[in-house]
């Protein structure tokens, strides 16, 4: 018999036993089940448990001002429309993230411009970024990749330059520092998903969190249906859709958050092991070392395959072969956003209401960083894995190092 999983062997992870996710306690039940018995599920009541939120989410995150939305992608809409981005705006954006990256602008009538990746660190490249701008550029839109920041000295600079909004796509990044300082309070606003999957979840919902007054007043204004702060509640002063976070949401958000900084360096200690680990096997590596790094959130951890030291076997092939092995892992979102189908020029022309040759030519376009990443190199563990402890973290070295002592096994066993 093989001793790869994949041909039957054992597992070299069998051992490893990664914590359900969401984590659920009885002070979580408690706190949904105090808003269920208040009957005051919505908002729309003095110190709501999603005001409370808000502040305690923001104050973590260095923000001055917190706005609980129903989800991360709206989050990330809101602040595009509070910010000023109208139909027709350029706005920068990176080609490796989740759709809702890129969608939120078109869906806002702005037209996305995709960047391509800093080939150490997989982020939205400065340098290609700045290359991107053209006049009627309005906008970047930056995203913390699994949680991984992008080189924010270098955006900020850039913004300020060239006078453009700066939103920080934090969806994944709860938790993650540069410099000491909280993501989501570097740009104009941060944004951040609560989703199922999340490092922080409530099955849905999202934040929005600025340190600009003016902005926190504008966002607002728009998550709310148009109805300002103090006034009657059916007055309206902009057209607007409805944004806000229910309550019971709120709740359970509230009670999670208390968990989050222990969970955030549990994380961190245990990525160390790996990075560790995994510079002694070789052939997988983290991202780049960066010292302004100074503390990580995670939605999931992303390893640099290297398959010229695994006998030269596909990425997908050793992906496959790891799970057999008792690894939970993936490839990320798969593919650069461009190449999705909802991309098609016709459609994104239709959807913002340009002639085709408006709209760039996303299904042709080829950024070389991004499609080697995704195509070669991109290895995606969950963040619920790293808190598996360190008993998990060798499990999961066991099955990198047993894949490389056998991998020309594997390479010939799908020849």
């Amino acid at each position: 018999m093989s001793t790869l999983a994949i041909k039957g062997g054992p597992k070299a992870a069998e051992s490893l036993r990664v914590p359900a996710w969401p984590l659920l306690t009885e002070e979580d039940r408690q706190a949904v089940m105090e808003v269920l018995d208040s009957r005051n599920w919505g908002r729309l009541y003095p110190e709501s448990r999603a005001e409370a939120f808000e502040k305690a989410f923001a104050a973590y995150h260095d923000a001055d001002f917190g706005i609980a939305v129903s989800n991360g992608t709206v989050a990330l809409e809101l602040a595009l429309v509070a910010a000023g981005i109208r139909p027709g705006d350029e706005v920068l954006v990176p080609a490796v993230t989740f759709i809702a990256s890129a969608s939120a602008i078109a869906c806002q009538g702005a037209i996305p411009i995709f960047v391509d990746s800093d080939p150490e660190t997989l982020a939205m490249s400065a340098t290609a970024a700045k290359a991107a701008i053209t006049p009627r550029t309005r906008g970047i839109v930056i995203v913390y990749y699994g949680g991984y920041p992008p080189d924010m000295d270098a955006f900020v600079r850039l913004a300020r330059e060239h006078n453009l909004v700066l939103i920080e796509d934090c969806a994944h990044a709860q938790g993650t520092a540069w410099r000491g300082r909280k993501a989501g309070s570097f740009g104009h606003f941060g944004c951040f998903s609560f989703q199922q999957s999340k490092s922080l979840s409530a099955g849905e919902g999202g934040m929005v969190i600025t340190c600009d007054p003016r902005l926190a007043e504008e966002a607002r204004l728009y998550h709310n249906i148009g109805r300002k702060v103090g006034f009657p509640g059916y007055e309206h002063f902009v057209l607007a859709s409805n944004y806000r976070l229910p309550e019971l949401s709120a709740a359970l958000l509230l009670s999670q958050f208390t968990r989050l900084a222990r969970q955030v360096q549990e994380r961190m200690a245990n990525a160390a092991i790996l990075a560790q680990g995994l510079r002694e096997i070789g052939g997988i590596k983290m991202l780049k070392q960066d010292e302004r790094i100074t503390q990580r959130g995670y939605y999931f951890l992303v390893l640099r395959y290297d398959g010229r030291e695994f006998a030269d076997v596909p990425l997908r092939t050793f992906i496959t072969a790891l799970q057999a092995e008792g690894v939970p892992c993936g490839s990320g979102y798969g593919m650069p956003l461009y190449k999705q189908p909802a991309f098609a020029r016709a459609y994104v022309a239709e959807l913002l209401g340009r002639a085709v040759e408006d709209v760039p030519d996303y299904p042709n376009l080829y950024l070389p960083v991004a499609e080697h990443f995704c195509a070669e190199e991109q290895i995606t563990i969950p963040h619920a894995v790293l808190l598996s402890g360190p008993e998990g973290m060798r499990a999961i070295l066991d099955a990198i190092a047993k894949l490389k002592a056998h991998a020309a096994e594997l390479r010939d066993a799908i020849a």
